[in-house]
């Protein structure tokens, strides 16, 4: 049996709109935070797939930090430092030190196959 009468036991709505305020780029936000969540995948990405892994991870982090301060400017209520635990504030400012390392590491196993793949032109041109 259905009744088309409201949920009696439902809270109102204006206290659902009060508790959670609207945030015009709630998407970009919750993009950069998954991304910056995924790090330790980026990170043996680049150990297994050590060429490509290289050149797609450090471009990625980076641009993923840098819409992380686009957002953290428009956005400076995301950076409360009286936030609850769990909450998007809070999980946005963790992303920040993920994509930092996200970065690092790119670039560190970028230099190393350059390193190597210089290394095997120098052997190859010393063997002829």
């Amino acid at each position: 049996m259905s009744s088309n009468q409201p949920n009696p036991y439902a809270p109102p709505q204006a206290a659902i709109a009060a508790a959670s305020p609207a945030i015009p780029d709630q998407s970009k936000i919750e993009a950069v935070i998954k991304d910056a969540g995924q790090f330790w995948l980026a990170i043996l990405l680049c150990i297994f797939c050590s060429g490509l892994g290289a050149i797609i991870i450090g471009p990625w982090y980076f641009v993923r930090l840098l819409q992380w301060n686009s957002l953290a400017k428009a956005q400076p209520m995301l950076l409360d430092p009286q936030v609850p635990h769990g909450s998007m504030a809070q999980r946005f400012q963790s992303a920040k030190w993920k994509l930092i390392v996200g970065i690092s590491f790119g670039a560190l196993m970028f230099f190393l196959t350059m390193l190597y793949i210089m290394l095997i032109a120098a052997a190859a041109g010393a063997k002829s």
